[in-house]
C-alpha cells in the first residue's frame, strides 16, 4: 500500500524511544492465558484452553457464548490486525497514519463498505445479529479488562483501538470480497492493451480458456465514441500479477485406505504476518458438539474446517461479478444518460479525518450501476475525456449480505442437503465448496450471486461497457438451483484449482478468467497415481512442486533453440521440479522473464511494463509452432499439455515491429532470451551453473502491515525463507507484489486434511503462528512446519487437551 513508505520514516524515528520503555513493559502486551476473569455480558462460563501450538479450544454453552469467547481470543491475539483491517475497510486509515492514507480512504469510502455493512446488518435475522453482538461483546470485554501495554504496533503508531461493533465484522468480510475479486482489473488491462493492439492480437494475449471460443470483439469505436476508453487505466492500475487461486479435492472411500472419504484444502492468498487465518476449536457444551478449523479474526464463525459429521473446503471460482460502466454526463455535469433518459447521481457526503491535518470532504457520486470510481483516481482529470465518468457495478455493493448466516448454517450442517441449503444465503464471492461426510458421501456446490448478461452483449464483461445502453445491463442472477453442483460422482473424485468447473453445455456464463488447468490436472493425476490414499499421501500432494507449465513448454523450447549450449542441456535434463537447489528452475524462470517481453514489448510499446504477468498460452504456442516448423514431432498429448493457439497469430508476435530491415523469428528470440538469462545469472551468481539455486532468488517474504517497511523493525516482524515451488505448482509460491524478480509473497494461506474415518486424525497448519504479537512464542512457531508441509492434529476427544493453558471466563456477579 502506498502509505507504508512514508509511514515507515515516522515509525523509524519512534523506535529508539520505544525501546527505552523497556522490554518488560512490552511483554505485558501478551495476553493472559491462565486463571479466571469475571466479565459482564456472559450468560455462562467459558473455558479457553490453549494447546502447545497456541490453538484455543473454546468450550461454552450455545452459539452466542462461543461467539463471545471467539471474539475475546481474537482480540487477545490479533487486535492490531483486526483494527487495521477495520480501518482500511471503513476508509479510516488516515486517522491513524495521516495524509498518506488518504488515497486508500477515498477509494474505500467511494466503495462504501461501511455504509453497505450497516444496511446489511439491519437486514440480518435476529439470531445472526445476536451472534455478531455476542462476538463484539467478547472483543470489547477484552478491551475493557486488559492490563499492561497494547500490542507493539499501537504503541509505535500512537493508535488506540476503538470498541468493536457488529457491523465491523461485515466490513471485514467485504474486504475479503475485494481481495477475491479481480474482474475490473482485467477489463482495464484489456482496454489498455487495445490502445496498442488489434482485437485479433488481444485475443492471443488474452485467449479463451483452453477448448473454449468467444465471439470477436464488437465495433468498439462505434460503441465508445469519444469516451476516451484507453485512458481508463488510471482507475484500477496495472494488470494483476497473479491469478487468485487455491486447491481443494475430495475423494470417496473407494479411493482411500480406510474406505471413508478424505478432503483437502489450501486457499492461496497473499502471505503476511500475522496470517489471515486463526485456528480454533469450538465446543458446545449444550450439544456436546465441535467445530474445528480456521476463522477470520474479526468474524464469529469457522470458515473452513469440519464439525462432528462433515468437512468442507473452498477455492475461489472467480466469477465475473464486477462490470465497469462508462457513464455519459449531461452538459452541466450534474446528471448522466440512461436508456430512459437523464438521471441524477446519488450523492453521499463523506468526511475523512486526517491525523495531523485538516478534515477532507468527499462527495461520493453513485449512478444506477454503482459508485463513480473515476472521481477518486490519482489523476481525475485524465481518466476519461470531458463528459464521461466510470462507475462500478459489483455484487458486493448490494444492500443485502447474509454471508454470516451462511457460515453459521454451514457449521451446523449434518448432511449434503444442509450444506447446500447454507449456500442459499451466500451472495459471494463465489466459491467452489467441496464436501465430505462420515456416512461416505462427497459433494460440491458453487453458490453465489452471478449476474446474467444478455445475449446481445458483445462485450460480455471483457471491457468497460457503455452505461447508457441497456443491452449491457445485468438481467438478474443465475438461479441458485442451477449453479454448478455434484454429489457422489462416478469415479469418486472432485478436485478444483480455480480452473473451469462447467462443461461446454452449461447454459450460463460464469467467467472467462479461469485459472489455467495446470494445478488441477496435476492434482487429478496425483490422486490417481497415489491411490489408495491416507493423510500422508494427501500431504505429499500438498507438497508437490513439479511445474507442469515448465514441462509443457520445455520440449518446444529445446527444439526451438538455435545453439547447443550448456544452458540448453541444463534445461533439457530438468524434470520440472521447482526445488530450492535447482539451477534449471532458476534458469527457466529467468528465461521467461526475458522471452515474454521480447514477444510483446514492441507491440505494447510504452505500456509493456503493465503486462509482466506470464502468458503461458502465448509462450508455449510461439515455441510449439517454431519447433514443429523445425521438424519436431507435433504430438502434444501429455496430461498437462495445453492446446496451442493459432499458428499464424502466435508466430506474428515474434517479428519486432520496430525493425524494418529484418523479420525476427521465435527461434531468434528464444536463443537471445536464453543467452540474456545466462548473462544475468552469471552476473548475479557467478559463472558456475551448478552453483545457481532457485531458492537463493526465490525467497518468501511474509511482511507485516506496515512495520516490515521500517528497517529497524523488519527483522522482528517479517518472516522470510527460501521457498520451493512456483505460481503453477500445487504447492504454490507466486509473486504478487514481492520484491525482486523471483520473490514470493503468495501461497497456501492454510492447509487442512480431513479424514472422515477419524476426524480427530485431521491435520492443520497455517503459515505464521496464532499470535500477531512478535513477543509471543506463537508469533512464527508454525512457519517451519508450514514450509515443510507438515501439520498437526486438533483433537476433540477431551474438552480440555492435556497440558493446555486454561483461562476461565465467568459471568460477572
Amino acid at each position: 500500500m502506498r502509505f507504508v513508505g512514508k509511514l515507515a520514516l515516522v515509525i523509524g524515528a519512534l523506535v529508539v524511544a520505544t525501546l527505552a520503555i523497556g522490554y518488560g513493559w512490552l511483554r505485558s502486551s501478551l495476553p493472559q492465558t491462565e486463571g479466571e476473569l469475571s466479565l459482564a455480558g456472559l450468560k455462562g462460563e467459558i473455558t479457553i484452553a490453549r494447546d502447545a501450538h497456541g490453538v484455543p479450544h473454546i468450550s461454552a454453552s450455545g452459539r452466542n457464548d462461543l461467539a463471545f469467547g471467539l471474539g475475546f481470543v481474537h482480540a487477545q491475539d490479533r487486535l492490531w490486525q483486526m483494527d487495521m483491517n477495520r480501518r482500511i475497510g471503513r476508509g479510516r486509515l488516515s486517522e491513524a497514519v495521516g495524509a498518506d492514507g488518504l488515497g486508500i480512504d477515498k477509494y474505500m469510502r467511494t466503495l462504501g463498505f461501511g455504509v453497505k455493512s450497516e444496511i446489511a446488518y439491519e437486514r440480518l435475522p435476529d439470531d445472526a445479529k445476536a451472534a455478531l453482538q455476542a462476538y463484539a461483546a467478547g472483543v470489547n470485554a477484552f478491551l475493557a479488562t486488559r492490563t499492561g501495554a497494547l500490542p507493539p504496533e499501537f504503541l509505535l503508531t500512537g493508535v488506540e483501538p476503538e470498541p468493536w461493533t457488529p457491523s465491523d465484522t461485515l466490513v471485514w468480510m467485504k474486504l475479503m470480497w475485494l481481495d477475491l475479486s479481480g474482474n475490473m482489473s482485467y477489463e482495464i488491462a484489456r482496454a489498455r492493451a487495445l490502445s496498442k493492439l488489434t482485437p485479433d492480437q488481444l485475443a492471443t494475449l488474452y485467449p479463451s480458456y483452453p477448448g473454449d471460443s468467444e465471439p470477436a470483439y464488437p465495433d468498439l469505436a462505434a460503441i465508445y465514441g469519444q469516451a476516451g476508453l484507453t485512458e481508463l487505466a488510471a482507475v484500477v492500475g496495472p494488470e494483476p500479477q497473479i491469478a487468485l487461486g487455491s486447491n481443494n479435492w475430495v475423494v470417496s472411500g473407494e479411493m482411500t485406505k480406510s474406505g471413508k472419504p478424505m478432503l483437502a484444502n489450501d486457499p492461496h492468498l497473499g502471505l503476511t504476518t500475522p496470517s489471515i487465518w486463526y485456528l480454533v476449536r469450538l465446543h458446545d457444551n449444550t450439544t456436546d458438539s465441535n467445530l474445528v478449523g480456521v476463522s477470520f479474526p474479526g468474524a464469529p464463525s469457522i470458515v473452513l474446517g469440519r464439525n462432528d459429521r462433515i468437512a468442507w473446503g473452498f477455492t475461489n471460482t472467480a466469477p465475473d461479478i464486477q462490470d465497469l460502466f462508462i457513464e455519459k454526463l449531461t452538459e452541466d455535469g450534474k446528471g448522466y444518460l440512461t436508456p430512459e433518459g437523464v438521471a441524477e447521481f446519488k450523492v453521499r457526503p463523506e468526511v475523512i479525518k486526517v491525523k495531523g491535518g485538516d478534515d477532507v470532504a468527499l462527495n461520493v457520486r453513485e449512478s444506477r450501476h454503482g459508485p463513480v470510481l473515476s472521481d477518486v483516481s490519482k489523476d481525475a482529470e485524465g481518466i476519461l475525456k470531458d463528459g464521461y465518468v466510470v462507475a462500478l457495478q459489483w455484487t458486493a455493493l448490494m444492500d443485502e449480505d447474509r454471508a454470516v448466516v451462511a457460515m453459521m448454517n454451514l457449521g451446523d450442517a449434518k448432511n449434503f442437503e444442509d450444506f447446500k441449503a447454507a449456500g442459499l444465503d451466500y451472495a459471494g464471492p463465489e466459491q467452489n465448496m467441496i464436501y465430505a461426510d462420515v456416512d461416505g458421501n462427497i459433494g460440491y456446490y458453487a453458490p453465489a450471486l452471478v449476474p446474467i448478461r444478455s445475449g446481445g452483449n458483445g462485450i460480455n464483461g471483457r471491457l468497460p461497457s457503455p452505461g447508457w445502453v441497456d443491452t449491457y445491463d445485468w438481467n438478474g442472477f443465475i438461479p441458485y438451483g442451477e449453479l454448478p453442483t455434484r454429489y457422489n460422482p462416478e469415479g469418486g473424485v472432485i478436485a478444483t484449482a480455480n480452473e473451469k468447473i462447467v462443461d461446454g453445455d452449461y447454459p450460463y456464463f460464469i467467467t472467462r478468467d479461469w485459472s489455467l488447468p495446470y494445478r488441477g490436472n496435476r492434482i487429478r493425476h496425483l490422486l490417481d497415481e497415489k491411490a489408495p490414499h491416507d493423510v500422508d499421501s494427501f500431504a505429499a500432494i500438498h507438497s508437490d512442486i513439479v511445474s507442469d507449465l515448465a514441462r509443457d513448454i520445455q520440449p518446444w523450447l529445446i527444439a526451438s533453440l538455435k545453439d547447443d549450449t550448456a544452458a540448453k542441456k541444463l534445461l533439457a535434463d530438468w524434470d520440472g521440479a521447482m526445488t530450492v537447489d535447482s539451477a534449471a528452475a532458476l534458469l527457466f524462470e529467468t528465461f521467461l522473464n526475458h522471452y515474454q517481453p521480447m514477444l510483446i514489448a514492441d507491440e505494447l510499446d510504452d505500456i509493456a511494463d503493465k503486462y509482466r504477468r506470464q502468458k503461458p498460452e502465448l509462450l508455449k504456442s510461439s515455441l510449439y509452432w517454431t519447433a514443429v516448423a523445425a521438424g519436431a514431432d507435433p504430438r502434444d498429448d501429455a496430461y498437462y499439455a495445453l492446446p496451442a493457439l493459432d499458428q499464424a497469430a502466435s508466430l506474428a508476435w515474434c517479428d519486432n515491429v520496430t525493425t524494418t530491415d529484418t523479420a525476427e523469428t521465435c527461434a531468434d528470440l528464444a536463443t537471445t532470451a536464453l543467452a540474456d538469462a545466462v548473462a544475468e545469472l552469471t552476473t548475479e551468481y557467478g559463472a558456475d551453473m551448478k552453483a545457481w539455486r532457485w531458492g537463493t532468488a526465490h525467497r518468501l517474504e511474509q511482511t507485516h502491515r506496515p512495520l516490515s517497511n521500517v528497517p529497524q523493525l523488519a527483522g522482528i516482524f517479517a518472516l522470510s525463507a527460501e521457498q520451493t515451488g512456483s505460481q503453477y505448482t500445487v504447492n504454490v509460491a507466486g509473486n504478487g507484489n514481492a520484491k525482486g524478480k523471483h520473490g514470493s509473497d503468495f501461497g497456501a494461506s492454510y492447509r487442512g486434511i480431513f479424514d472422515l474415518a477419524d476426524l480427530d486424525n485431521s491435520r492443520f497448519v497455517q503459515p505464521t503462528g496464532q499470535s500477531g504479537n512478535p513477543l509471543s512464542p506463537h508469533y512464527g512457531d508454525l512457519f517451519d512446519l508450514w514450509r515443510e508441509t507438515k501439520s498437526f492434529t486438533i483433537p476433540t476427544k477431551d474438552v480440555i487437551p492435556a497440558g493446555a493453558d486454561v483461562l476461565t471466563l465467568k459471568p460477572a456477579k
